[in-house]
């Protein structure tokens, strides 16, 4: 058996429809369905009934949904002591974050906050949008930034899972300035510009894909490189390389220097959200501490 399969179950359990807990879980349907399966077949019983829709559990998963809690946390519990994680309470807390969030967001959003708490000692581990997700599902993180949209799935179990908006954002096509200070690519040049874009399955590679669709840009753009950092990207983009999809805060301190320009207008850009989540599972008194500042802000 695999841990993977008891946080599945509990996804599953959660949202009642298998399509939704796999969204939830960053897999596809039939690698999710898979592992359900696998489960049951170690439990050696069914334990979701498929003959209603959204599923419910049996009998037998309602006893074991309890045991999938305590094993979880069990197991958590285990690793982290045996990887030398476990600190003494009060001491730090720990966030998972979007590589982009981690290097433009949150060095100046936990210092703001440090100002009316005192000063906050933390631990951020930057990651890709699945590996967020599955930090905060496996116990692994107190908290998670990431972005948000309505059209992009996120965690299912509100219940375990809480979030807040916590800011907002927005995506913009940026392009390296030319030596006159106006940009070296358009979007309405009759010539195809050359996309700098996101891996398919990152959040803000859905979000570009989002308005290219959107605006029919997709049939004037060129691919010229891939990378699923932003930072990368705007690297790429600052060596003239090609037009690329940014947050506001992530290009602004370019912007203002003039080294890159801004070259999209409202139809060609996306609004986005920034919310910070939290594990119910790991709860302490600085968490908790936190947690009731930032819920009294938002």
């Amino acid at each position: 058996m695999e841990i993977d399969w008891l946080e599945d179950f509990l996804a599953l359990s959660a949202a009642g429809v298998f399509a939704k807990a796999a969204d939830a879980r960053n897999i596809s349907q039939s690698a999710f369905t898979r592992r359900i399966k696998n489960l049951e077949y170690w439990i050696g019983t069914p334990l979701f009934d498929r003959s209603v829709h959204p599923v419910v559990l049996t009998q037998a998963g309602q006893a074991f949904r309890p045991v999938a809690h305590d094993m979880i946390n069990t197991l958590s519990t285990a690793r982290a002591e045996a990887k030398g994680l476990v600190r003494r309470e009060g001491e730090v807390l720990d966030f998972v974050a979007l590589h982009t969030l981690a290097i433009s967001y949150f060095p100046g959003w936990i210092t703001s906050i440090g100002k009316t708490l005192g000063p906050i000692k933390s631990r951020v581990v930057a990651e890709n949008f699945s590996g967020c997700v599955e930090a905060i599902l496996s116990g692994s993180s107190d908290f998670m930034l990431c972005y948000h949209h309505p059209t992009v799935p996120m965690i299912a179990d509100d219940a375990r899972y809480p979030s807040m908006k916590i800011a907002e954002d927005r995506m913009v096509a940026v392009s390296a300035a030319a030596p006159d200070g106006s940009a070296r690519y358009r979007l309405d040049s009759e010539e195809p510009f050359p996309l700098l874009s996101y891996t398919r399955d990152s959040f803000l590679g859905k979000m570009t894909n989002l308005i290219l669709e959107r605006t029919g840009l997709r049939d004037r753009c060129v691919f010229q490189y891939e990378n699923s950092v932003c930072e990368a990207l705007k690297a790429a983009s600052l060596e003239g390389m090609g037009v690329a999809w940014l947050p506001m805060a992530a290009a602004e301190r370019e912007l203002n220097e003039g080294r890159l320009v801004k070259i999209s207008d409202d139809g060609s850009e996306n609004p986005i959200s920034i919310h910070l989540y939290r594990s119910m599972e790991r709860s302490r008194s600085d968490v908790e501490r936190f947690w009731s500042y930032m819920s009294s802000m938002h």
